[in-house]
């Protein structure tokens, strides 16, 4: 038996995976570009599809006539047909959680620079608004103020911002990422709240925040940190509107949750102090795009879960899923996205001895590759 595996894995899992369950692990470019080149022979070998973000289709599924398990390693398996997956009793397990520290740090990179003016002062360096020629006079050996006669007035003057302590925060969605960024700016800033109406108010009052609708947090906070995985607009005119006059606006979770048309208006006439967006409309994003020139915004591509940590993550909830998928027991507490696919399910429990030998692996400390 065999599994096609197009994510990245540490060597430790990836080793752990073909000794428990006796599997070759083939590490492919893409699954559904290596199995059209396998016999059928070699089809009917594989059982476990492993991708990151790649599409796993039905036509891919099918294809395989003895495919047990797909794993989609990431906090949502939407790249993976999920419909399809039920009609053929092939469980769908995936990682949630897995970049939630990742991402919970950059949000706070992504804050700090954005109240700082940090990316945007740095841009204007090498763009040369804030340098000057080489034939222009400069002071030396003296602890001088920074003039730019490009901008008109002193960077030290355009480009102060608040202290992170002088600030009021709405984490809004209350997920692993939205309660671990809470975890790091609750400490550092004046107050934080949390608006996420499936969120249960004991939970979060004894993590030490509070609970507020998104219409009083929006006139409250100084900045608005979007972590909601929802597939609707959260944040449109009227809520922009809302926001209170220089205040700061984070998107490290879904484009869906934001008008970005609505976030740039409110960019270009002052109404906001600033904004980071991790998560486009369009990726990569288009050149021609009207947030390549509004003012005050800073842009990543799609990078706040791109840490090493989140591979080791990934790997072992992938272990720990395959281990108890296949001891045979009620799959409690198992990522898997249709579990009422149990019932008919193909895969087989394991021997005892190869379930002790995995457990060893989840808790190595070796790091990626």
């Amino acid at each position: 038996m065999r599994a096609l595996v197009s994510a990245q894995l540490t060597a430790d899992i990836r080793r752990a995976i073909a000794k428990t369950l006796s599997w070759q692990v083939d590490q492919v470019a893409s699954v559904s570009a290596a199995v059209p080149e396998l016999s059928d022979t070699e089809r009917a070998e594989v059982v476990a599809l492993i991708v990151e973000t790649e599409p796993v289709t039905e036509a891919l599924m099918v294809s395989l006539p003895s495919l047990e398990v797909v794993a989609g390693l990431r906090g949502d398996p939407v790249n993976v047909d999920q419909a399809a997956a039920t009609r053929l009793h092939v469980p769908v397990i995936y990682a949630p959680g897995r970049n939630a520290e990742s991402v919970a740090d950059f949000t706070l990179g992504l804050l700090l620079a954005t109240i700082r003016n940090i990316t945007i002062s740095h841009h204007g360096m090498l763009s040369g608004s804030l340098t000057v020629s080489d034939e222009f006079p400069t002071r030396h050996g003296a602890d001088v103020i920074w003039s730019a006669p490009g901008l008109g007035v002193r960077p030290y003057e355009h480009f102060m911002g608040p202290e992170l302590s002088s600030l009021a925060v709405a984490v809004v969605g209350y997920g692993n990422i939205g309660r671990a960024v809470a975890r790091r700016l609750g400490p550092l800033v004046r107050a934080l709240v949390v608006v996420d109406p499936m969120a249960d108010e004991d939970e979060v009052r004894a993590d030490g925040f509070v609970k507020l609708p998104l219409y009083l947090a929006l006139r409250e906070a100084d900045v608005v940190s979007l972590h909601a995985r929802s597939a609707t607009q959260i944040i449109g005119q009227a809520e922009l509107d809302r926001m209170k006059p220089g205040s700061y606006l984070i998107n490290t979770a879904r484009a869906t949750v934001l008008d970005y048309d609505a976030l740039a208006r409110a960019l270009w006439s002052g109404h906001l102090g600033g904004a980071a967006l991790d998560v486009f409309p369009e990726e990569p994003l288009r050149t021609s795009s009207p947030l390549m020139r509004a003012p005050r915004l800073t842009l990543t591509p799609h990078i706040a879960g791109a840490s090493f940590g989140v591979i080791r993550h990934h790997s072992r909830t992938l272990l720990r899923s395959l281990m108890s998928l296949y001891t045979g027991n009620a799959w409690t507490g198992i990522p898997v996205a249709n579990p009422e696919v149990r019932v008919g399910w193909k895969g087989g429990p394991l021997r005892i001895g190869a379930m002790a030998d995995a457990s060893m692996a989840v808790h190595d400390e070796e790091d990626y590759p």
